[in-house]
């Protein structure tokens, strides 16, 4: 065998783990199902170490374009609008579904029952709702200044809101507020580190 045989049938036997039999090939080199050899080549390399021609195995593929291995772009933006869309959707179901049974606002308590599925759930899936990163710093700032005076707002009611009503509005000025700004400095969270980034 030549020089020039020994180094390329060690290079592609390093490089592709290809096992050399009489007569028969295989990879396991594989990439999404895909062979990464061209299929003339191993049997060049075969014929080559072993001495004789030989045809390659029907499980050798040959190698496909670079293109056809790329990352689906409209595919991947696709799947997350509507992932997005989704989680928004659930969570102004939640939001509706739950507004006739808002418990008086306590910010030391929690606005859904944790003892259940449902209540853990819409208190997630209202926290994780990508529509809370539309709000600006000013306005969450004015929300958690409402939550901290709620003593007051549920005494003294506006004319025409009830207690449920300032109640539903609270719990939404302690979500928006709670998503925005930090619980222990008051600093404004970052839009990636919200649990609804």
């Amino acid at each position: 065998m030549s020089c020039a045989a020994r180094i390329l049938t060690s290079s592609i036997a390093r490089s592709s783990t290809l096992q050399f039999a009489p007569k028969r090939v295989t990879t396991s080199l594989r990439y999404r199902g895909k062979s990464t050899l061209d299929a003339s080549k191993v049997k060049k390399a075969t014929a080559t170490a072993t001495g004789e021609a030989s045809t390659a195995s029907s499980a050798t593929k040959p190698v496909t374009d670079a293109s056809s291995d790329s990352v689906p772009i409209g595919k991947t933006v696709a799947a997350m609008t509507l992932a997005i869309t989704t989680v928004m959707g659930v969570a102004a179901v939640a939001e509706v579904a739950t507004s006739q049974s808002v418990p008086t606002f306590d910010p030391k308590k929690q606005r859904f029952d944790q003892s259940s599925f449902i209540g853990r759930f819409s208190k997630m899936i209202l926290a994780c709702d990508p529509f809370l990163m539309t709000y600006s710093d000013e306005t969450a700032r004015a929300y958690k200044e409402m939550v901290d005076d709620y003593e007051n707002l549920l005494k003294n009611l506006p004319n025409g809101v009830t207690e449920q009503e300032m109640s539903r509005k609270l719990w939404e000025a302690q979500r928006i507020s709670s998503a925005a700004l930090h619980p222990d400095t008051g600093d404004t969270i970052p839009l990636p580190f919200r649990m609804s980034g």
